[in-house]
């Protein structure tokens, strides 16, 4: 090789490598096929630019952000190192002669391209295909690899044909694939690699581990309080700060708030124009504002070195935006800090942007008809519609432009309609008008070509990033260990401290050791909550269990006369706040479960069933629980009256249960049969075989033990009809009537009980 240092100087004006960056950059100079995990910011693009320029020929770079591809094209040429681009940007005319030259590209010539960005969808361009099949390609590139998962929002169809389209082009010829991503779950890592086909590879993770980074988490709910402090933080420290909120709404709040407080602070949504846009993020990067109030619209391509502090007003999405907009203050490697000022209910909001980011499908086929209304099957002419969300959204019925805005994103992505925007109207409702077009001519709905199952896995998927967040910010533990963990960075995570140090769990790690704290809430406290969830299971969400319980005169809890229900004001003597953290600890702990959705119900879990049959389950947890309480609600220590609840009750636990399982669980290990053992114990066959699933449920039987009792495509089969006709799975009878009849009833609770332990 020669010298690769001074090649960087030469060609990149850059005196040397980052760490980590020079071992990537030989392991795709060697051909070896190469996955690169690396956050936001740390030159991830280097790593393929200079073995492209390295290797002699064309270098090939797919990424699904045309913006960025403009950037990275102009930055190149300016280097002297020739890059084009095809995307939907250019005409038809420049594409030609772009791919014209690139089958022509003569070695020698010093102005030659050797970069090329392209768009997903050029994959399906015959005339593209046949002149790259008869190039030598030096590297293919995937950047932002983590939208080829089906995991990612933005997933499309035509990520589907990366695969397709490097093995077609390897049939011929051997170049190495780089992926690269800032994004690196363990699901989403697994997922590139199947989808893009690699058996050997070398895989780089690391530089996750902001140093000079702090964390900080305040839960405050009240909006009143979240102002006082954000006003409190800002007094207080030197600028320069960002502020993220979670919508439109809380921006225009925060930014009135700071204005009438005398503070210089801009504001920037994706709502706004962009000259305005433009002008705000100039006036931030010059320093003429100290702090700008924003949703996640703003951070492309801001690059201040000294901003200090990101605070996130509300809960952000997920780790992996709260991580990359919390970086944004650690451009230089100085001490900054990454402050949360949002709570644990903050969480509706982002509930309420789900559900109406994945509308059901009757939702979607409401507005389907409406575009297509008026056209047979198979008729199609490239009708346009001129009509705005608001409109749509009240003709449909649906009275959501949210959704509407929505479903119409979710039609563009399977290529359905086209969407063109006219920025300038003056539309007195403020709404800007969207032309839609009808690409593909009208289908029956089942011929409608949605990926409906995959629609629901991106919806399960972002409510469990939504409890990921939860957990990073408002569950006990080291934040920087948890992101460390979340991103699979194993190598910084050897290298991290016990106590790291570096954020306010572990700064005041001593004050929450459950050893050093004092019993703040009595035990049977927990016990009368569980209880008393327990009768209204999956009725109710939590406000209004919590108003029972503290004696709230609410509308609804006097219409729905729980103000006569035997637990009634029995935590009185509790702050509103404190039952609720509460709550939030049993939820953590795993013995409540909050369903999703606009409206979200609590459940009772198996984990708190198991207390029936296991008498020192929660006792064992009651450290973990009062150390988890005082980390929450210190500051409403002197709310708390009384460390016991008006209605001082024994709960009594009856323990035979546990017994009459485990006497069948012997005698299954003894290899009898249903029937023997009935006969044996005096029970009914079907009492044994609910024996059998609870004891799968409690973990007694294996999923291998289990599957002795039934067929496999019967219970997937069952499962089937479950999805497919969206049945109440706690109702069997309705299940049976649409199964074959060789499916029993134990083959169903069998089936239902692996799909709740995902098994299934």
């Amino acid at each position: 090789m020669q010298n690769l240092e001074q090649l960087l100087q030469n060609k990149f004006w850059l005196e040397s490598f980052r760490e980590g960056q020079l071992e990537i950059i030989e392991s795709v100079i060697k051909q070896n096929d190469t996955l690169v995990f690396m956050p936001t910011g740390w030159w991830k693009s280097l790593t393929y630019q200079f073995p492209g320029v390295y290797l002699p020929w064309l270098a090939i770079i797919i990424s699904p952000l045309i913006s960025l591809m403009k950037d990275q094209v102009d930055k190149l040429n300016s280097l002297g190192l020739r890059a084009e681009l095809i995307n939907s940007t250019i005409s038809t005319m420049d594409k030609e002669f772009i791919l014209d030259e690139i089958a022509q590209n003569d070695s020698e010539s010093k102005w030659r391209i050797k970069f090329l960005y392209i768009a997903t969808e050029r994959l399906n361009d015959s005339y593209f295909l046949s002149v790259i099949k008869n190039i030598d390609i030096s590297l293919i590139a995937i950047d932002e690899a983590h939208c080829i998962s089906q995991w990612w929002h933005d997933f499309r169809p035509s990520y589907l044909k990366i695969k397709g389209f490097i093995d077609t082009l390897r049939k011929v010829k051997h170049f190495p694939i780089l992926a690269l991503t800032a994004t690196a779950t363990k699901k989403v890592r697994e997922d590139i690699v199947e989808r893009l086909g690699l058996t050997k590879y070398n895989i780089f993770t690391k530089w996750f581990d902001r140093k000079n980074l702090i964390f900080v988490v305040r839960e405050i709910s009240k909006t009143a309080e979240k102002l006082e402090k954000l006003l409190e933080i800002i007094e207080k420290t030197p600028p320069y700060w960002i502020v993220y909120c979670s919508s439109i709404k809380a921006v225009t709040e925060v930014y009135n708030f700071l204005l009438l407080n005398w503070v210089n602070v801009g504001k920037y949504t994706g709502e706004m124009n962009a000259g305005f846009r433009e002008s705000e993020q100039n006036n931030f990067m010059d320093s003429s504002y100290d702090v700008i109030v924003a949703t996640n619209a703003f951070g492309m391509g801001i690059d201040k070195k000294d901003i200090r502090y990101v605070v996130h007003y509300n809960l952000p999405w997920s780790i992996e935006n709260f991580y990359q907009e919390a970086w944004r203050a650690w451009r230089d490697g100085k001490k900054s800090y990454s402050i949360v000022i949002a709570s644990y209910q903050d969480s509706i909001i982002q509930e309420f942007f789900i559900d109406n980011a994945y509308p059901p499908e009757d939702d979607i086929f409401k507005v389907y008809d409406y575009l297509y209304d008026g056209f047979k099957i198979w008729e199609w002419s490239g009708h346009q519609i001129l009509k705005t969300y608001k409109l749509i959204a009240r003709e449909t019925g649906l009275k959501n432009d949210m959704k509407v805005w929505s479903i119409i994103k979710i039609l563009e992505k399977y290529n359905i309609v086209k969407r063109w925007f006219d920025w300038d109207s003056q539309e007195s409702d403020n709404f800007r008008w969207r032309w839609i077009t009808l690409v593909l001519a009208k289908k029956t709905h089942k011929e409608v070509p949605i990926l409906w199952h995959h629609q629901n896995l991106l919806k399960e998927e972002w409510y469990f990033k939504l409890e990921q967040i939860k957990k990073l910010l408002f569950k006990p533990g080291c934040r920087k260990k948890f992101i460390l963990t979340y991103f699979w960075d194993e190598e910084d995570l050897k290298n991290l401290w016990e106590n790291c140090g570096a954020c306010d769990y572990c700064l005041d790690k001593n004050k929450f050791q459950a050893w050093e704290v004092e019993e703040i809430i009595h035990y049977t406290t927990f016990l009368i909550i569980l209880e008393f969830i327990k009768r209204f299971d999956n009725k109710f969400g939590l406000n209004t269990l919590i108003w029972v319980l503290v004696w709230a005169k609410e509308k609804k809890i006097l219409e729905w006369n729980l103000d006569t229900d035997k637990d009634y004001s029995v935590l009185s003597e509790l702050n509103k706040d404190v039952v609720s953290a509460i709550f939030e600890a049993l939820l953590e702990l795993g013995f409540l479960y909050r369903s999703f959705g606009q409206y979200p119900k609590i459940w009772i879990t198996e984990k708190w069933l198991n207390t029936i049959y296991h008498n020192d389950l929660l006792l064992d947890e009651n450290d973990s629980m009062q150390a988890m309480l005082y980390w929450k609600i210190s500051k409403y220590k002197n709310a708390i009256k009384s460390g016991k609840p008006k209605r001082e009750k024994v709960i009594k636990i009856p323990v035979e249960k546990i017994d009459t399982y485990s006497q069948t669980l012997t005698l299954l290990k003894m290899e009898k049969t249903i029937k023997e053992i009935a006969e044996e114990r005096g029970f009914g066959t079907q009492t044994i075989e609910d024996h059998i699933v609870k004891l799968y449920n409690f973990d007694k039987l294996s999923l291998a033990e289990i599957m002795k009792f039934s067929d496999f495509s019967k219970l997937k089969k069952v499962k089937e009809i479950i999805e497919k006709n969206k049945l109440d799975i706690t109702k069997l009878s309705p299940i049976k009537e649409l199964c074959p009849p060789d499916i029993a009833y134990f083959d169903i609770k069998i089936s239902l009980a692996m799909m709740d332990k995902k098994d299934l």
